[in-house]
Formats: structure tokens, sequence, C-alpha cells
């Protein structure tokens, strides 16, 4: 034990003066948290995690939507003719769905020939899915089931998601009519019946809905989900690079003959790898404090879990790619060539693991690969979490304990054979 305890301050101390090392063990973790502190770009209403989006609004007909609207989202250009509580109601439950930007203008002081110039003027200058125009009369044509009367369409492009618009639309203009119908027609009283409706079904994260294995979740965990993502992308550099500043340290000893020197001595080979590799755990445990002191100073972090999660989960992240690069590192025994490897190991679990898109789209093959690396099997942890899957911290520990026996079995493997050709 003491014979570890020497070695592990000696590389402790090697470390400290590596400006590379210290670079990553505390500006990465600084930089993956400013990147959660960042609000995504949805606007957001109501409660919580409602996931409800706000109508937006233009100044005049002539303002471009697709300078003001989420253009992941199907863009509607509203020329608000009526200016109702319904006209704001179905509006409101359009921009609701998550899959439509709303985008509206008040045009009550045009006619309906400037409407449709106007109409035709955006079709070129705005780049929208469609243009939806509510006429003076919305309200009195939806309430008789004249649907034609009450609102018409401009179609602008080709986009697929305009047929599922208009079937959104018909639904929430059947759903007003039978309700101003059960109120005999009046409308405040169809109003207070529609929001009854809307606030008796309280909006919740469902598991394993609208496929297999598939989770739902509110905008603003989505939105986390995106910059969790992103975080960890960063800091796992950090842990990457970290690892590879401690198979340095063995490349360098060997190189200098100091290896030979301890080997010497009555240190065994396996208690002093064992000593480098408790080295990569305490860098993860530094990354990891670097982390949580960071939380204290940048204000404004939305996890969608406790800090406490968080950092377990990225501890447990930290030693896996910490002993990966160490390990890699010491069997290549070159310094340039285990660098150029960590860099790409990093850059194709980062891609292929969906942190940076998601990959439930892609081939099967690639599917295959992403199972592979350790960034999707945390993202999945992460959504257990989301959803208040307590197997979700199980899983974790299970994925960290698998990922480190294979790798120290490969590395003992590894070490093996080359000390075989020497």
């Amino acid at each position: 034990m003491n014979r570890i305890v020497a070695l592990l301050k000696m590389s402790i101390r090697i470390l400290l003066r590596n400006k590379g090392f210290l670079f990553f063990l505390f500006v990465t973790p600084i930089l993956s948290t400013m990147i959660l502190s960042v609000k995504s770009g949805y606007s957001i209403v109501g409660d919580e995690g409602s996931g409800v989006k706000e109508i937006i609004e233009l100044s005049s007909c002539e303002e471009r939507a697709i300078y003001e609207s989420d253009t992941s989202r199907f863009v509607v250009k509203v020329y608000d003719g009526a200016q109702t509580e319904l006209s704001e109601y179905i509006l409101n439950k359009l921009a609701a769905t998550g899959m439509y930007s709303v985008c509206r203008c008040d045009v009550s002081h045009m006619t309906d020939e400037e409407v449709e110039e106007q109409a035709k003027k955006d079709a070129f200058d705005d780049r929208t899915g469609t243009i939806l125009y509510l006429k003076e009369d919305f309200d009195k044509a939806v309430s008789e089931g004249k649907y034609e009367a009450a609102v018409l369409l401009f179609t602008t492009s080709d986009d697929e998601r305009y047929e599922l618009f208009v079937e959104d639309l018909k639904n929430s203009l059947a759903t007003v009519n039978q309700v101003v119908g059960i109120a005999n027609g009046d409308t405040a009283q169809a109003l207070t019946l529609l929001n009854d409706m809307d606030n008796s079904i309280p909006e919740k994260n469902i598991v394993n809905v609208g496929g297999k294995g598939q989770r739902a979740f509110t905008d603003k965990q989505f939105s986390q989900k995106q910059n969790m993502g992103y975080a960890f992308a960063v800091i796992t550099l950090g842990f990457i690079f970290c690892g590879v500043c401690v198979a340095h340290t063995v490349i360098e000893e060997q190189n200098n003959k100091v290896y030979t020197r301890v080997m010497l001595s009555q240190v065994t080979k396996w208690e002093y790898l064992f000593s480098k590799f408790i080295i990569t755990i305490m860098m993860a445990v530094g990354q990891s404090i670097v982390t949580g002191v960071s939380m204290l100073f940048i204000k404004d972090i939305d996890f969608g879990m406790s800090p406490a999660s968080f950092l377990f989960i990225i501890f447990c992240l930290g030693i896996i790619f910490g002993t990966i690069s160490f390990v890699m590192g010491v069997l290549i025994g070159d310094v340039m060539s285990s660098n150029f490897a960590a860099f790409m190991v990093w850059n194709f679990s980062a891609l292929l693991s969906g942190l940076y898109f998601p990959m439930d789209d892609t081939t099967t093959s690639l599917k295959a690969m992403s199972a592979i690396m350790p960034h999707r099997w945390f993202m999945d942890a992460v959504e257990m979490v989301f959803v208040g899957d307590s197997k979700a911290y199980s899983m974790v520990i299970c994925v960290t304990a698998a990922y480190l026996i294979i790798t120290l079995c490969l590395g003992c493997v590894g070490l093996k054979l080359k000390e075989n050709e020497a």
C-alpha cells in the first residue's frame, strides 16, 4: 500500500506540472456547465415544463415571419382578421402542439382582396409553410360549422407537414364548433368549457408511448436533453485528454528509464498500473468537483434533474473515458499517436451516440454502432431520470462496471502481447 501511495504522489506531481492537464481538468467542466445554462430558443408559457408555445406577434403583415419563427417547426403566418377570443384559442391550440411556429399579424383593417394580394407577396418574400387567414366573421362561421367562411389557407410550399397542419386545424375547428353548440352559441361559456377540458388533462411524461422504447418529453425537457448532450461532449473531451496525460506519464517514464528503476524496486507491474488507474479515478473526482463548484457561480442552470444526479453521471462517464484513453495511450506507446487516437475516439463516440443529433431514424448498422458507444447509454440514463425512472442509477453503475471490465481486460491482454513481442 505504501508503494502505491508513493507512486501516486510521484504521478500527481508530474501531472500538476502539465499545463495541458490543468487546462482540461478545470476549463472543460466549466465550459460544459456554461452550456447547461444556455436557454432554448423556444418560448415557454404557462406552468413550468408545460411545453406550451406562445403565439409570435408580428408588428404588421409586412414583417417577415421567417425572421421571428423557429425554423425547425412548420412556420404558419396568420392573418388574423377576427381578433376574437375563439381565434386566439384556436391559434394557441395549434402552437401548443409544438409542431408549428405560429406568427400572427393583425389584418382586421384590410379587405379580403388586400389580404389575398399580401399573401401572394408573402409567398415570394417570406419563407413560410402556409398562410392562414382568419376572416372577420370567424366566430359566427365556426359556430355554424361553415369552416370555408371562417378560414382561408394559402399554400406557399410543398412541405409534407402541411397536410398534418390542415388535419389539426380541422380538428380544432370541429372541437370548437361542438362546444359552442353545447353552450347554445354562448361564446364566453364555450371558452370556459374549452379551457376546463384542456386543464382536466394535465401534461405528464409518459414512458414507452408512440413507438417501441420511445419516451415522450415536454419541449423544455427536449431542450434540456440537447444541452445535456453538448455538455457531455465538452466534458468528455476533458476526460479523454486528462486520461491521455496520465498515459503520457507512463510513456515518458518508460522512455526515461524511470519505469525500469521502479521495476527494480519491490514494486510490481500491476501495482504500478493500478496506481495509474487510481489517478484516472481521482481525475474524474476532480473534474466532478470543479463542475459542482462552477454550478454555484453560474446562474440559471436548468438540468432537468438534481445536481447530485448530474454529478454522479458525470463522475461515472469520467471514469470510463479516462480509463479508455489511459489504456489506449499505454498500448500505443507514442505521445502523438495517442493524442490522435484519443481525439478520434471522442469524435466518433459523440457523433455516433446521438449527442449532436438523434440516431432514431438512422440505419440499423449505425444504430448498432451507436449502442457500443458509452455516451449512448448515459443519454438513455438522462432520459430515464427525466421521466422519473429509478432504474437509471443502477443502469449507470452496471454500464460503468461493464466498460471498465472490458477496457481493463483488453489493456491486460495488450500489455501481455507487447511483452511477448519484446
